[in-house]
């Protein structure tokens, strides 16, 4: 894979992972000890990129630098297999917190009192610059009443739940709120999902009415299949034709 070397090993249960869950995009770290030539021992880093169910194994693709440098290519056996510990998802919220603590202006007003169980006042209604006749956004399908109605509050009410069974188009009313918002011209959108999944298929329907998208990816997901891997902020840099595009394409074969 790209001159890279891959491990395979069997796909660990939640007794031998503690309950954690492996997915694409893991750091592991592989060890083998008493190796090479005064049995330093070898170890290795690398990111899951599939885990495949029919043969119940994982695939970790090893980093460059561990990739082309000697190793134990010729052993199959006497691994240890660890997660790499990465504390930036904690860290931020540990740095929300400490935030919504300190600064008032960390976060708008009518969060703050909602996030404490505050009364707020419930009738503040936002103007809306120019309405459309048509709330459906291009080359999106036609939203129903109830869409309709959902996207008009959204645009409406400084904060909004929308509530739905699989099925109804919460993606495609979502996706009608952000171009709606982004045709205010008071700023770029931040669009942000539970999950990886979730964003694909959001930033998928947002490229199709017109606006520009960004996705952006962890790192470790960089080099995973994505259906929208043409809207990724590395793909859209290795794809630029600016004067310093060769520049970037040489750190992204290094990297």
């Amino acid at each position: 894979m790209g001159n890279r070397r891959c491990a395979y090993f069997p796909i660990f249960t939640r007794e031998e992972t503690a309950g954690a869950k492996l997915v694409p995009g893991d750091e592991i770290r592989l060890k083998l000890a008493d190796w090479g030539t005064n049995n330093e021992g070898w170890i290795g880093v690398g990111h899951v990129t599939k885990l495949m169910q029919s043969s119940e194994e994982v695939c970790v693709e090893l980093r460059p630098q561990y990739s082309h440098q000697k190793g134990p290519w010729d052993v199959t056996s006497g691994y240890t297999v660890e997660f790499v510990w990465k504390a930036t998802s904690f860290d931020r919220m540990q740095n929300a917190l400490k935030a919504f603590a300190v600064d008032d202006t960390s976060v708008s007003g009518v969060i703050y009192h909602m996030l404490l169980g505050q009364a707020i006042e419930t009738n503040t209604t936002i103007r809306i610059h120019n309405p459309p006749k048509n709330w459906t956004a291009p080359n999106l399908p036609q939203l129903n009443h109830s869409q309709v109605h959902a996207v008009q509050k959204a645009l409406e009410q400084p904060l909004t739940l929308i509530q739905g069974p699989p099925g109804t188009g919460k993606t495609v009313t979502s996706a009608s709120i952000i171009y709606h918002l982004a045709r205010q011209n008071q700023g770029q959108v931040l669009v942000t999902a539970p999950s990886n999944i979730a964003v694909d298929q959001l930033a998928e329907k947002i490229h199709l009415t017109g606006l520009k998208v960004v996705r952006i990816l962890a790192k470790s997901r960089e080099c995973l299949y994505s259906p929208v891997e043409f809207l990724s902020l590395h793909t859209q840099i290795r794809n630029t034709r600016t004067p310093q595009a060769k520049e970037f394409r040489k750190l992204f074969d290094l990297k």
